[in-house]
């Protein structure tokens, strides 16, 4: 009875091997470890070797499954999501995006996320082209409506950007960027009261983020914009200096308190802020 409870459990043991073996064959069992390293990537905030070893671990995992199944668009997909989310490689990112929509042109989130790679590049009409694409396919995204309005304004069309930003809006009017964009496309337009208007509703939206999270970096740095603009120069400096205490690499805050300043007449300091912001890689 004892050697024939070995043999079964040596069957078990040689099964699960086995069983194992077979899955970390299939693409979908290096998907799964792909997503579930990059899962971890993101919930790290404190150890950034481990997070970037996570980050490591996800890229490898979704390149096995690639190997396994080359004609995955999503898989390319999730390639190219990590390169521009994370790893900052846009170039890699580009080009997993390029194979995603080759393989499945109406892949509408490849078309987008493509598009803001593109826009990193500064390659604002191909970036266009992109986002018309994705709109296309899927005409409520409020994200694809968003970077379409942006790259308008970036060439200078805001007659296109401001309806563009309109539609993000409609679709998500609790999104404080979309306002605080929207009212610089209305200032390129000459529309003052208008984007004044929508000044003051960003900074009420990003009151509303901040409320929810003290530590939202971007919702502090919006909120000042949206003051800036407003022309409520000390009020501004008092969010910027907020984004300089909790990250104090982040080059806009400089750059914008910078602005505040000068336009306060405190022109020796402004050059200081504004020559930090350019010791940190900014403008």
């Amino acid at each position: 009875m004892v050697r024939l409870i070995h043999i079964l459990a040596f069957t078990a043991l040689a099964v699960l091997c086995f069983t194992t073996s077979a899955q970390e064959e299939t693409a979908g069992y290096w998907l799964n470890r792909g997503d579930e390293s990059r899962g971890m990537a993101i919930t790290e905030t404190q150890n950034q070797t481990a997070r970037g070893i996570y980050l490591q671990e996800s890229l490898e995992a979704y390149k096995k499954a690639i190997d396994l199944d080359p004609q995955s668009a999503s898989e390319w997909f999730k390639i190219g999501e990590l390169q521009i989310d994370f790893l900052g490689n846009f170039e890699e990112a580009l080009h997993a995006f390029n194979k995603s929509i080759e393989l499945d042109p109406q892949f509408a989130d490849a078309w987008y996320l493509r598009g803001k790679t593109l826009t990193a590049f500064g390659n604002f009409e191909e970036a266009l082209k992109s986002y018309n694409e994705s709109l296309k396919i899927n005409p409520n995204s409020s994200e694809a409506w968003y970077w379409k309005a942006g790259v308008l304004a970036e060439l200078s069309r805001y007659e296109e950007a401001v309806p563009a930003y309109d539609k993000a809006i409609e679709i998500n009017p609790s999104q404080a960027s979309y306002w605080l964009d929207r009212g610089g496309a209305l200032n390129g337009l000459d529309r003052k009261d208008e984007a004044n208007a929508s000044f003051t509703k960003a900074a009420e939206l990003y009151d509303d983020d901040i409320e929810l999270n003290p530590k939202n970096v971007m919702a502090w740095q919006g909120k000042g914009t949206a003051l800036y603009h407003l022309g409520r120069y000390n009020e501004s400096i008092q969010y910027f200096d907020k984004v300089i205490e909790l990250v104090p690499m982040y080059y806009r805050s400089y750059h914008y308190k910078g602005r505040a300043l000068q336009d306060l007449g405190r022109e020796a300091e402004a050059e200081e802020l504004f020559a930090k912001s350019k010791e940190l890689g900014g403008i």
